[in-house]
Parts: structure tokens; sequence; C-alpha cells
């Protein structure tokens, strides 16, 4: 299970590239992540891979 709660990812120099970003994964779950150009969505997966650690 992947769970979310309240992350947030500002970078230096102030962008925030997510902002209390909550959701839940259940095992087994298949999910696609989509969205505009600068949405989080590179962010989102590096959070997830730990290659980043969330700002809060």
């Amino acid at each position: 299970m992947i769970h979310f709660d309240n992350v947030s990812k500002r970078y230096a120099g102030g962008h925030e590239a997510l902002s209390g970003l909550s959701f839940e994964v259940a095992a087994g779950e298949m999910v696609f992540v989509t969205g505009h150009s600068g949405a989080g969505k590179t962010t989102l997966l590096k959070l997830l891979g730990l290659i980043e650690r969330p700002t809060r």
C-alpha cells in the first residue's frame, strides 16, 4: 500500500512542486499519473522512489 498524507515539496528558490498532496493506493491496485507540464508528476515519482524527500 502507498499512503501520502498532506505531503508537500518545495525546491530551493521557493518553487512549490507539490502542496498538501494526500492519496492512497491499495495493494494490487493500478493507477496512472497524468497532468500538464509542471504539475508535479516527476516530483511525485521521485518522492515515491525515495530519490527526494518531502519538505513537509
